[in-house]
């Protein structure tokens, strides 16, 4: 059941004014109350239905907060458009009143994240009336948006249904949001899912004339222009900094280039990259709306040292990396003549010094966990490492960047709540304040997963995968959400499973290796072997032979739901997993039996069998991507995506039939 979550079937008792419309009052069903909180996304902490009332569109009178912010005058347009208009006092049978701040927003201040903490009461005397109460207008807007979900939900194009409610909510994590992608294309999206933050890297070089110049990329600028409406902060992102020397750096300043055999590697003992960053810096934080900046430390230097100048060499170069930020960002605030907050980005590259370079840090700079092996990374394991809990225990503002994509560069239909659920509970629990997720190549490939995060980043202890995929099939009216949650959880696990495993990431990459090849050398690992602690391919998320058949079992069932619910996405992504999973399946029972010197004779029909079911699943998954890609894609886009992934599939295809070919199965 819902998490603090009182459902009450009461009747709606209201006396109306003499100048108000007659009002429509009627009892609801605990089921009806239940049904009704499944339109809000996220799920409040508190929420309380004890009944209805019905109004004509058009005749509620919306009564805004006095003030002049942004915010306020579009929570009050948003609930004017959801209501039909703003009615009037003459002419209202219902009022909503904001009410920023007074005795009844007192509470809300011992609240976590009380600056986004909000009440709605309701008022049956007189005149009915609905009160949203905050103390910022960040909380009134997310007030606001609850009601919109609620009233959206249930309305008719004649008649308003407004609930007769109380509710008391707050977010688990103070931003919560995504970098990268497409998100700016999303923003009135996110926002109505309370997400508050986004980033995208920044156009930064040095130009004609050896000036180093910062700015918002043309096509991201709404950002800059809309975010604000929807309660969103845009925070730029100066690149890797072993990266930005590609940008005109080393061809006006190349004694800014480290002396080591890295390409990338920055000299941090010239004076002049601290004076350039800082520049940057003072472009960035200049853009309208900017308060914060995320500097993403270098990312990977490929097993190559820093700079050996004599000057570097006897020091960390990721703490030279590190205080020549903190030098950079000291210089722009002084030439900006304001604070800004500075937000640096961790990497698999800083991981060995990231203990020191905490240390490092002033206590009001942020930080946000990341590592390319392991927080874009899908496996069943926990991804927030102690010393990064104990950093955010000390108080330090501490996030963490992770993926909800089925992988960051291979791109296959993921519906993963239980995988999402997972996630944002280790965050919330260790105590991460910053959620900044990836979901690429677009945020509509992977629509379940995003709102997934949004949810529990606000309310982690709210509702279940299952619970949220109901909400999910409500919202969007999908046929038969019970079937639908059905079908959520069982290919949930399955992708899981797959996805977790990075199978195609393993083969291009060749850690441990192509599966044809190490099959036939007889060097296919254990199923649930991670080489290295970082390379799960092609089964390392499948700890055993039992789940690897109930595997198979499940998305065979998950399959069939989907085509039973005739939702055609549920019945791609099915088609997907289902093939992954009887291609690994057979990889499994080929292990058994192909050896380094051969195949015995009397294993050959066997053989020939489960080489053919290999293709036969990986032709079907290959042959469904772009079916799927089609449906989720904006067709405005010039470039499709899945063409990676079958690219991968057609080659794995053609290599086991011709390793089946060398073992002397003809196919």
């Amino acid at each position: 059941m819902y998490s603090r979550v009182c459902l009450l079937t009461l009747a709606a008792v209201l006396v109306c004014a003499a100048q108000c419309a007659p009002l429509t009052k009627k009892n609801i069903s605990q089921q009806e109350a239940l049904q009704w909180v499944r339109y809000t996304v996220p799920l409040p902490k508190s929420i309380k239905i004890s009944g209805q009332i019905i109004v004509p569109r058009g005749a509620v009178r919306i009564v805004p907060s006095p003030g002049q912010s942004v915010l306020l005058k579009q929570a009050a347009k948003e609930l004017a458009d959801a209501f039909g208009g703003n009615a009037p006092s003459s002419k209202a049978a219902f009022t909503v009143r904001f009410q920023l701040g007074g005795a009844e927003a007192d509470a809300l201040k011992k609240l976590k994240n009380s600056d986004q903490a909000y009440k709605i009461t309701t008022f049956l005397k007189k005149a009915g009336e609905l009160r949203l109460i905050a103390l910022t207008p960040n909380g009134l807007y997310y007030a606001a948006k609850t009601l919109q979900q609620l009233v959206r939900g249930r309305s008719t194009p004649s008649s308003i249904r407004i609930p007769v409610l109380e509710v008391t909510d707050w977010p688990d994590m103070a931003q919560r949001g995504l970098w990268g992608a497409d998100n700016y294309e999303h923003l009135k999206w996110l926002g109505d899912r309370k997400m508050n933050i986004m980033e995208q890297i920044s156009a930064i070089g040095v130009d004609a004339q050896g000036k180093p110049f910062a700015a918002v990329r043309p096509d991201r600028m709404p950002l800059v222009t809309e975010a604000p409406l929807y309660g969103i902060e845009f925070a730029p992102v100066i690149l890797h900094l072993e990266q930005v020397g590609r940008l005109g750096v080393f061809e006006h300043y190349p004694e800014f280039k480290g002396k080591t055999e890295h390409p990338g590697a920055l000299c941090y003992s010239q004076p002049g990259v601290a004076d350039m960053i800082a520049e940057w810096m003072v472009q960035l934080a200049s853009v309208p709306g900017v308060k914060t900046l995320d500097c993403w430390l270098t990312e990977n230097m490929h097993g190559q040292p820093g700079c050996q100048c004599d000057k570097c060499k006897n020091e960390k170069w990721q703490l030279l990396e590190v205080r020549t930020v903190l030098k950079a960002w000291e210089k722009a605030k002084q030439k900006l003549g304001r604070y800004f907050t500075l937000r640096v980005t961790t990497s698999e590259a800083t991981e060995p010094e990231n203990k020191a370079i905490f240390a490092e840090l002033p206590p009001d700079v942020q930080v946000t966990y990341y590592h390319s092996l392991l927080t874009y990374n899908n496996r069943r394991m926990q991804i927030i490492p102690s010393y990064v809990v104990e950093e955010a225990k000390k108080g330090r503002w501490m996030g963490v960047i992770p993926n909800f994509c089925s992988h960051t560069g291979y791109w296959e239909p993921f519906t993963g709540a239980s995988f999402v659920h997972y996630r944002l509970n280790e965050f919330v629990d260790k105590g991460l304040k910053i959620l900044v997720g990836y979901v690429t190549p677009g945020v509509n490939y992977y629509r379940f997963n995003t709102e997934a995060a949004a949810e529990w980043s606000w309310n982690a202890k709210g509702r279940s995968p299952r619970e949220f995929a109901i909400s999910y099939a409500v919202r969007y009216d999908i046929k038969n959400p019970e079937k639908f949650a059905d079908w959520c959880e069982v290919i949930g696990e399955v992708a899981w499973d797959v996805y977790g495993s990075h199978w195609l990431y393993g083969e291009k990459t060749g850690h441990p290796g192509k599966a044809a090849d190490l099959l036939k050398k007889g060097e296919l690992p254990e199923l649930g072997s991670v080489l290295w602690d970082a390379f799960p391919a092609p089964w390392g998320n499948i700890k055993d032979e039992a789940r690897l058949n109930a595997d198979v079992q499940a998305a065979a069932k998950a399959l069939k739901l989907a085509k039973e619910l005739g939702y055609q996405l549920a019945v791609e992504e099915s088609l997907v997993v289902d093939g992954t999973i009887r291609a690994l399946k057979a990889l499994y029972e080929l292990r058994k039996i192909v050896r380094p010197t051969g195949i015995a004779p009397e294993h050959k029909p066997a053989a020939e069998r489960l080489f053919r079911e290999y293709i036969a699943g990986l032709k079907q998954a290959r042959d469904v991507l772009p079916r799927w890609e089609k449906m989720v894609r904006n067709p405005n886009w010039p470039t499709t995506y899945e063409d990676r992934v079958t690219e991968i599939l057609d080659g794995m295809i053609s290599e086991m039939k011709n390793t089946a070919a060398e073992l002397g199965v003809n196919l």
